[in-house]
């Protein structure tokens, strides 16, 4: 079985194993297919193509237009340009050499790209001896691609995949545990949620920081401005339940939810005191998914199910996104992942915070992606990539990356700075249910959750399981290992 779950920071469970974590690829087939031609371009032709926007001065949407017909990627909105004297930057790595040092990144294409090769260029101007060499290897990719390449030398300094990757990582000594140096100052320059994605916590309570979030994510009601206003999106499951009940309008549907897929489900198991492997995300004994708590939410997840009247099987992300896309959907519930695909879609939508739960006066509890940066165990200059990937927190590189690729930045002081008012209104939206997110855990045995659950919850939604409490004590079973 397959489970998709994001772009630019979802990830993907083959086989029951967890391969990436929030990706998506924030387009999946289309955008592949995007990718493949966009490398098959040679970088003259990319040089050239820069500069024939630049000079032409282009609407920034017709840009994004016209670079899309070539099957190359442009960002959709301006950035701000810093005077780099001006980077509040620290860091704990002594860097004195003079000697002439590259730094190979591994980054996703369409946005994260040319955030990387910005960066690097205000990097360059702090440390003139040190260069950025981005290479495209995608977020996904990166993990499984590190075992392969790094042992032989082949592999970056520097890589970017989703925070639930860094169990299976670390267990084959493929990343770099990050000083305590730096620990004081990433405590300073994130939130910390996105710094608990960062760090592997072990069973006994000890705790190892390996990545710099570089971004957080997660999923959110995305509504349909052209049929529903903000006001009249639902804000309790009993609202949303009777509007879907209620409505009536040809073929656009009102509301749709990946149910069968666990990576969005499992906000119906999850409370702030009741998440996956315990508060760490440690206990691989009990994933606390089956708790009397857990089985009188999954009351409001059978009613939506009722509701909407299809099978988990025909409202997978792929088709919820599609009708969205297509003016089809009133509200899908989807992540940043998708606002780029939306925008070039044509559909005015805006972003806020899924419909509390029955007896709840707050959004779910749902799972959060941390985007890392990790330093290769193999990298010859693990000083100089440890400083970039700090560089990369900076408030005014955290205030790039969101303003390029429209993703939520790991800090909370930089959305207020934000000059483009779309992208802060996306952003605030999402910020409304990020506020009640929590990282997937990433022990390497959490990878036993998705293929356990990600079957319940769809026998639960299917009416083939009308014993929920059984049905979360069987998933249980099947995704913990007793002492």
């Amino acid at each position: 079985m397959r489970v998709f779950v994001k772009n630019d920071e979802l990830s993907y469970v083959s086989a029951g194993v967890l391969c990436n974590s929030l990706r998506m690829d924030y387009y999946m087939n289309e955008k592949s297919a995007v990718r493949r031609k966009k490398q098959s371009l040679d970088s003259e032709r990319k040089k050239k193509m820069k500069k024939r926007i630049l000079a032409g001065a282009l609407v920034l949407t017709m840009a994004a237009t016209a670079v899309t017909g070539c099957g190359k990627r442009k960002s959709t909105t301006e950035t701000t340009e810093w005077d780099v004297n001006q980077i509040e930057f620290k860091t704990g790595q002594q860097i004195n050499t003079t000697e002439k040092i590259q730094l190979l990144v591994w980054e996703s294409a369409e946005g994260p790209d040319e955030f990387i090769e910005k960066a690097g260029e205000y990097f360059t101007k702090l440390y003139p001896n040190i260069t950025i060499k981005y290479t495209n290897v995608e977020s996904t990719d990166a993990n499984s691609k590190i075992v392969m390449d790094g042992p032989g030398g082949h592999g970056p300094d520097l890589f970017a995949t989703a925070h639930n990757n860094c169990g299976v990582m670390a267990a084959g000594t493929h990343i770099e545990p990050i000083p305590e140096s730096e620990r004081e100052i990433l405590e300073s320059s994130c939130t910390p949620a996105a710094l608990q994605g960062a760090t592997l916590n072990a069973k006994d309570g000890t705790s190892t920081l390996y990545g710099f979030p570089v971004s957080v994510e997660t999923y959110a009601v995305f509504y349909n401005k052209a049929l529903i206003k903000e006001e009249e999106v639902p804000k309790t499951m009993s609202e949303l339940v009777d509007y879907i009940s209620n409505y009536k309008n040809g073929d656009v549907y009102p509301f749709l939810l990946d149910a069968g897929n666990a990576y969005y489900s499992v906000m119906f198991t999850s409370s702030p005191e009741n998440k996956l492997y315990g508060p760490q995300g440690s206990d691989i004994t009990n994933t606390y998914m089956n708790t009397d708590t857990a089985v009188a939410q999954m009351a409001d997840f059978v009613a939506l199910s009722k509701a909407i009247g299809m099978k988990s099987g025909d409202i997978d992300f792929k088709h919820n996104d599609s009708l969205f896309a297509a003016g089809k959907l009133v509200m899908d519930v989807s992540g940043a992942w998708n606002i780029k695909t939306f925008k070039e879609a044509g559909v005015d939508f805006g972003i806020t915070a899924i419909p509390s739960m029955t007896g709840s006066s707050q959004p779910p509890t749902n799972f959060m992606g941390v985007r890392c940066m990790y330093v290769s165990s193999y990298s010859k200059h693990k000083p100089e990539a440890i400083a970039f990937a700090e560089f990369l927190m900076t408030k005014e590189m955290q205030q790039l990356r969101c303003e390029i690729t429209s993703t939520m930045p790991a800090r909370d002081d930089v959305l207020a700075n934000i000059n483009n008012d779309e992208i802060k209104e996306y952003m605030e939206g999402l910020n409304k249910q990020i506020a009640y997110s929590y990282p997937m855990p990433s022990m390497s045995q959490a990878s036993l959750f998705w293929s356990a659950f990600g079957s319940a919850y769809s026998n639960i939604w299917n009416g083939e399981a009308t014993d929920i409490q059984a049905e979360l004590n069987k998933a249980d079973a099947n995704a913990t290992k007793k002492d």
